[in-house]
């Protein structure tokens, strides 16, 4: 909805008022989901430029070089209201545009990652809402032929009634074959391909950004409707149009529909277009012209032909019976024109549709001070009913019942499954891609600075655990409302954090999305979801390298803990569990000691020194080696008394959170060699127990029974779900 301030200055900017279509236009493309207008001033945060950034951010996807001729595609984008509002429709539309915005850089879609926020789904609303989610990605993703490569998944209450769905979709795509979002010459001819226009979306980007009601019927119109069947032809007949290089420009249609697409396209060709409405394919009659300027229906692009290409491009299409026709040109009047049977339904300059909003002010509150305190630890846990409650927890337990009903080998190019640290894609020439996506809401309400960055650094060490070094990252920041100071603040000092990291780490940001207005309104109150900024990370292996993954491998080896242990408690999962609540200063981002334990591990890794390993992360030393036995043939025997750091008692030990830290399983001949490196590197590392023969988890004091803890790890979600 366009504020008082934004239509005086468009009929100021015009020198007339707005007339109907003109509005539309103008509301979706000043949506906070379209012009970014609360957020994008603070991207000059993040480091953005690199050796391998081919396109970064401000295009469909970014394209960073892996060699060889080959560049690596990343997109990521949020469909958090569809989801809440319709689960299965919205998330497989979200899976569907993400999809698209990867294809319209010329790129070949080889995988799929999501990342799902949910509240207790001990509720049935929850249950419902993940179980649709789940099946929408699912049908549309295994429908299309594209692998589920990885994800992230967390419950919280602050997700109860604004569920967020966040997707990935990686590419790859030759430099000769890259397509840009632009439309630079007029006379060329603006084609529309792949599906008809509807009224389903309409709207769906104002709808995107304002805060949700309990009234949800009223929003299922701004809900778009996908056709995976209607998408494989879109990417077989798109792949010939690109192959053939018969496309001068190319955008998907998603939020926004026409109106951003074509927007877009010429600001960034310093244009200008002309749209005939009537020549566009329609599902349904009696559609007007704002309707289908901003229609959001699916399955649908926007290729910019010149006229020597035109004919073949139509018979491509024709010959793929896709829905298709010409319906307009790329002009040099710096206009965006609407005409309906050679009648003016609209005229805008490009320059205000696309940037000229008026800049709204925001206020940055203040982030409360946390206290360090400990007073809530007891005097006595005990620790294997501990270990095995935090087994079933839902932010730690067995995900395979979300991760199953997807399909991980549909291109055969999945070298890791879902369920390591991070999945791994081959790719030309024996290259293979690792994958991780994290987010700590927890961390994030407590510090969002701090929380964005250590999300952002347990996000590396899972690719790092498998032996590949980072090389690209992209985020999507879900938030509440920016009108709010303290919800402002959140978003600012989140994206410091990222920005701070991406620095520190040299990591460029490529792609991403900002997602506001996160937050419901029921019976009066507001519930605002944790700040969650989620990341994704992707890392590059040494030639001929095999991933490493978190199993134990090898009976008598030697456990080996790398990094100092700090009595970090607070924000913690162990603190959740024990006392239902989140307060205190989280762990703390360490970037110098990550840094240099990054690159002592990765030297080991580089030497094939490193069977087995794990990153510590939730629920800290003593979860890392539970996952490390629960599906292995083999186990453990641990002393931690020995610990390196400052922590003074046995629960800090084991379930403190600090960051930088892993454990790797090393055999008795490669230990020396392993040890030297992290000496040289001036990192810690001190051998905590064996790995034996037996399925056991021997802490010493205590022992865990394996067959109690595989059952209440692997029942923990089922139980909601089955």
């Amino acid at each position: 909805m366009l504020t008082q301030t934004e239509l005086d200055h468009a009929a100021k900017v015009l020198g007339r008022k707005p007339n109907e279509t003109e509005l539309a236009m103008l509301d979706v493309l000043w949506s906070e989901h379209c012009s970014y207008k609360s957020s994008k001033r603070w991207f000059h945060l993040f480091k953005t430029k690199g050796d391998r950034v081919y396109l970064g951010i401000g295009e469909g996807a970014g394209l960073v070089d892996i060699g060889d001729g080959i560049l690596l595609g990343v997109a990521m984008e949020s469909h958090n209201h569809p989801s809440q509002v319709d689960p299965y429709n919205g998330a497989a539309t979200g899976v569907g545009g993400i999809i698209r915005d990867v294809i319209s850089q010329g790129c070949k879609a080889v995988g799929l990652m999501n990342c799902l926020h949910f509240g207790h789904p001990g509720k049935p609303k929850n249950a419902h809402l993940l179980d649709h989610v789940v099946r929408g990605i699912s049908d549309y993703g295994n429908s299309v032929g594209i692998p589920m490569v990885g994800g992230d998944l967390s419950f919280d209450d602050s997700y109860e009634g604004n569920c967020l769905v966040n997707v990935i979709c990686i590419g790859m795509v030759r430099p000769g074959k890259v397509v840009r979002s632009s439309a630079k010459t007029p006379g060329d001819h603006l084609v529309i391909f792949g599906s008809t226009t509807g009224r389903d979306g309409i709207a769906g980007v104002s709808f995107a950004s304002e805060t949700f009601s309990d009234q949800e019927e009223e929003n299922r119109g701004a809900v778009q409707i996908g056709d995976p069947l209607a998408k494989k032809v879109l990417i077989d007949v798109l792949s010939e149009l690109v192959e053939k290089g018969l496309l001068e420009g190319l955008q998907d249609l998603g939020g926004g529909g026409l109106t951003s697409c074509a927007g877009e396209m010429a600001s960034n060709g310093g244009t200008g277009v002309t749209i005939e409405v009537d020549r566009v394919p329609l599902r349904e009659v009696g559609m007007t012209p704002w309707e289908i300027i901003v229609s959001e229906s699916q399955e649908r692009m926007l290729g910019v032909v010149s006229p020597e290409n035109i004919n073949e491009v139509l018979e491509i299409l024709a010959k793929s019976e896709a829905p298709h026709a010409v319906i307009g040109h790329v002009t040099d009047d710096h206009l965006y024109t609407v005409l309906e049977a050679g009648e003016v339904r609209a005229r805008l300059p490009v320059d205000l549709l696309v940037e000229g909003f008026p800049v709204p002010e925001r206020v940055e509150g203040v982030i409360p001070v946390q206290k360090q305190s400990l007073e809530w630890l007891k005097d006595h846990y005990e620790f294997d009913a501990l270990i095995l409650d935090m087994l079933g927890s839902l932010n730690i337990c067995d995900r395979s019942w979300v991760y199953s009903q997807y399909d991980q080998h549909v291109q055969i190019n999945t070298v890791v499954d879902i369920g390591e640290n991070a999945g791994v894609l081959e790719f030309p020439f024996n290259k293979r891609i690792a994958f991780s996506s994290d987010c700590n809401s927890q961390w994030c309400l407590l510090d969002p600075q701090q929380g964005t960055a250590n999300s952002a650094a347990e996000c590396l060490r899972n690719i790092v655990s498998m032996g590949a070094r980072p090389i690209l990252l992209a985020d999507c920041l879900n938030f509440g409302n920016p009108e709010r100071p303290d919800s402002y603040a959140q978003y600012v000092e989140s994206v410091r954090g990222l920005g701070r990291f991406s620095n520190d780490f040299d990591i460029p940001v490529v792609a991403g999305n900002v997602s506001l207005y996160n937050e419901a309104e029921t019976e009066g109150k507001i519930r605002r979801v944790n700040p969650t900024p989620q990341i994704m990370l992707a890392g590059i292996f040494e030639p001929g390298y095999s991933p490493i993954r978190r199993n134990l491998c090898t009976p008598w080896a030697n456990l080996l803990l790398v990094g100092d242990t700090l009595p970090e408690l607070n924000g913690t999962e162990f603190q959740r569990m024990t006392t239902g609540k989140i307060e205190g200063i989280p762990p703390v981002y360490r970037p110098k000691r990550e840094k240099s334990i990054m690159n002592a591990m990765l030297e080991a890794h580089k030497f094939g020194l490193v069977r087995s390993c794990n990153n510590l992360g939730r629920g800290g030393i003593a979860i890392a080696l539970m996952k490390m036995v629960m599906h292995s043939d083999y186990g453990f025997k641990v002393d931690l008394d020995y610990v390196p750091g400052s922590t003074s008692r046995d629960v800090e030990v084991l379930f403190s959170e600090t960051s930088a830290r892993y454990i790797a399983e090393v055999t008795e001949s490669n230990q020396q060699q392993f040890m030297q490196i992290m000496e040289k590197h001036e990192t810690s590392a001190v051998e905590i127990g064996l790995t034996v023969n037996d399925s056991v988890a021997d802490f010493g004091d205590f022992e865990i029974d394996m067959r109690e803890a595989t059952e209440v790890f692997q029942n923990g979600l089922r139980q909601y779900m089955e």
